[in-house]
């Protein structure tokens, strides 16, 4: 079961668990809009314990639109999982449709820092 939720000020946080397909791809670029409409977004997806087939991937690197992501963290630590996710990122950056970071982190705990960190550099902090 895949879970998302929002969490104030700019974060839609993506739980994936089990196979994730073309829907899911669907469903989750749907809430991605909606949760964008104040402003774009940071999105966190956790990919342990997920896999991801080739058509979702396809979706997502054609479908995604760069004016909603501030930057998308994954949180994964299996090989396959994490290659999956560096090829959807790719695609991303090669059609344009990126033009936030894409990280890699192992835990949820360093994704949030992550986004700490960026948001105090966008504010001008160190």
């Amino acid at each position: 079961m895949h879970r998302v939720h929002f969490e104030e000020p700019d974060i839609l946080y993506v739980d994936f668990k089990g196979a994730t397909g073309l829907d899911d791809a669907k469903r989750l670029l749907s809430i991605v809009q909606e949760a964008a409409v104040q402003g774009p977004v940071f999105v966190i997806v956790d990919i342990n314990g997920s896999t991801i087939d080739k058509a979702a991937r396809e979706h997502f690197s054609k479908e995604s639109s760069p004016e909603r992501l501030r930057g998308v963290v994954y949180v994964g630590t299996n090989r396959l999982q994490m290659a999956s996710a560096k090829a959807v990122a790719f695609a991303l950056y090669l059609t344009g449709r990126l033009k936030g970071d894409v990280d890699f982190v192992t835990s949820d705990q360093a994704a949030r820092e992550l986004v700490e960190r960026k948001r105090a550099k966008a504010a001008g902090g160190r």
